[in-house]
């Protein structure tokens, strides 16, 4: 396969299947990127023929290549209603939606493209690209091995292969895999992953080496400068071009890259510590991403408000509960709100001889068999509460047994303890206990300012943090995880320790003294220099859990006061 092919399999790949010559000669002119000549004909031919198939699909095809989302969205979805069928459509839909970062969308489509054609190679890779970033590790490497046996030398096959193999807990073999691909083909996809991997890993300076091998091969990857700049690794001098130029000359057709853009710039005046146009920039940056997101926060408010009201002391009460502590390693929850100190959590407990740091687990969803676990609609949230209510105790202590072979799975070594750091879990205390009622959980939470500014000033690569871009849906949804969690607190009380992030910067020794005391472990000097201790890390915090405890973090959010009013004003602390 030449390198032509291969970017073809990775992006849309247009295909004839009609004998039309206007077609043929628009799929050409698209082909060679003459995209206006090339719209204007897939136009004509349509208004000749309203149900052409493959006039609907190559125009929704060429307008994401002209990134122009929403009409891509209208005529690949004129074109599946033509043809319901036919897999490469929803493919190149999910695709879609997949490069917006609307996960779940592009997951639905692309499952629906391979059950439609599962020797559909791109629907494949696909697969595993979105599966890698929901971190369902099994799919993950179920849908790369499948890729790989119907293309056993393509190039974005073995790819994703070593993307599986790295979120499978084997980054070395996945890192081998990946330099050896440079030899075949080198590719801005190639070195950003490379990046990732051996960020992932705690080798920053080989990230930061690759990262900027990826940027120089596609400079108008927005997100990857973005990376850059807030990283150090490069200034806007050493660009050949001014950001701010670019930011205000562009119509933005698309929405993400306004975004990024506009993020750049907030990084860039941070640093100049002109924090007025930096945060007019962070403010333009994420109300695009909200744009994108469009995120219901008033699914969030009816889902909790469910939850509180269903799972009281009755239904959580002990004696209800099987114990399943004899079945295996014992789960240490780790959750709150994203941002309030989870990860540095972890990696103090990942330090103990006795606990494998498992990271963000999509598990206690898997174990019960729903699709998510928040942004429910209000039926789908009705549904889910009712399925939830309607388990007895033999069903808790399936569900309890399937999670826990879940993560004795990825516990190599065979440890007695292994974390579960997903933050959202928050939402699922009281089903936490109800499957497993052995495990540990730990409450982190923080100063709502310092949390929720973390959130605000950062971009995460899902959908499921889509709250966080505006100040109304981030202050909302904060208030209701605060109200949630004095819910399961008042009805599990001392089973859920609480570990407020700025009392463990103020006391480290003191307070970590106490959670390895809550989790049942002994004392390990190791847990006090987290930071030496080497294992893979996937989160926003990937970085600062390399240091020591510091309080730069600390009250940053004042230097923004004037454009975070709405917050200011609205949040509500725990207590």
């Amino acid at each position: 396969m030449n390198r032509k092919e291969r970017r073809k399999q990775k992006k849309f790949a247009p295909q004839l299947s009609s004998s039309n010559n206007e077609l043929l000669e628009a799929i050409q002119h698209h082909n060679q990127k003459a995209y206006e000549r090339a719209e204007k004909i897939y136009l004509q031919v349509i208004s000749k023929d309203k149900n052409n198939y493959q006039g609907l699909r190559h125009l929704g095809i060429l307008y994401h290549d002209t990134r122009q989302q929403q009409k891509a969205i209208q005529y690949l979805e004129s074109a599946i209603n033509l043809q319901p069928s036919i897999a490469d459509a929803y493919n190149n839909l999910g695709l879609v939606y997949f490069i917006n970062d609307e996960i779940e969308t592009a997951r639905s489509l692309f499952e629906k493209s391979f059950n439609l054609n599962n020797s559909y190679i791109p629907a494949v890779n696909n697969l595993t690209r979105v599966y890698f970033k929901m971190s369902d590790r099994e799919k993950c490497m179920k849908a790369a091995l499948h890729a790989l046996k119907l293309a056993p030398n393509g190039y974005i096959c073995k790819l994703n292969y070593a993307l599986a193999l790295s979120i499978n807990g084997k980054i070395d073999e996945g890192i081998q895999l990946l330099e050896n691909l440079k030899d075949e083909n080198k590719t801005d996809d190639l070195y950003n992953q490379l990046a990732l991997m051996y960020e992932v890993s705690g080798k920053i300076d080989e990230s930061n080496q690759y990262l900027l091998e990826s940027f120089k091969l596609n400079q108008n990857n927005y997100a990857m400068l973005a990376k850059l700049l807030e990283n150090n690794v490069l200034d806007e001098k050493e660009l050949n071009y001014k950001i701010e130029d670019i930011y205000n000359e562009n119509n933005f057709v698309n929405l993400k890259e306004k975004h990024h853009l506009a993020r750049c710039l907030y990084i860039n005046y941070n640093k100049k510590q002109n924090f007025f146009l930096a945060g007019k920039y962070l403010v333009e940056s994420n109300k695009s991403r909200d744009e994108i997101l469009k995120y219901n926060i008033n699914n969030d408010e009816y889902f909790i408000d469910k939850l509180i009201s269903s799972f009281n002391k009755k239904i959580l009460k002990n004696e209800d509960c099987t114990t399943l502590k004899s079945t295996g390693p014992t789960p240490i929850f780790i959750l709150g709100m994203p941002r309030s100190g989870t990860t540095l959590t972890e990696q103090i407990l990942a330090s103990h001889s006795k606990v494998h740091g498992g990271g963000e687990l999509d598990y206690v969803r898997s174990s019960l068999e729903i699709d998510r676990i928040y942004d429910l609609e209000n039926e789908d949230a009705d549904s889910t509460v009712s399925k939830l209510l309607s388990f007895d105790n033999d069903k808790w202590h399936d569900i309890g047994e399937r999670y826990i072979k879940k993560i004795k799975s990825i516990n190599n070594q065979n440890k007695d303890y292994v974390t579960d750091k997903m933050p959202h879990n928050f939402m699922m205390c009281g089903i936490i206990h109800k499957m497993l009622p052995e495990a540990k959980i730990v409450y982190c939470y923080r100063d709502p300012m310092n949390n929720c500014f973390s959130l605000y000033k950062n971009t995460f690569g899902t959908s499921g943090h889509g709250y966080s871009y505006d100040q109304t849906k981030l202050s909302k949804h904060y208030n209701l995880h605060v109200k949630l969690m004095k819910h399961w607190r008042d009805v599990l009380g001392d089973k859920i320790f609480l570990l407020k992030n700025e009392t463990l910067i103020d006391d480290q020794k003191g307070v970590t003294a106490k959670l390895l005391e809550h989790c049942g472990l002994e004392w390990e000097d190791k847990c006090l220099e987290f930071y030496k201790t080497e294992r893979d890390v996937r989160t926003i915090s990937i970085r600062q859990v390399r240091n020591p405890i510091n309080k730069k973090s600390l009250g940053l959010w004042k230097n923004y006061s004037d454009s975070l009013l709405e917050m200011q004003k609205s949040l509500k602390e725990f207590s």
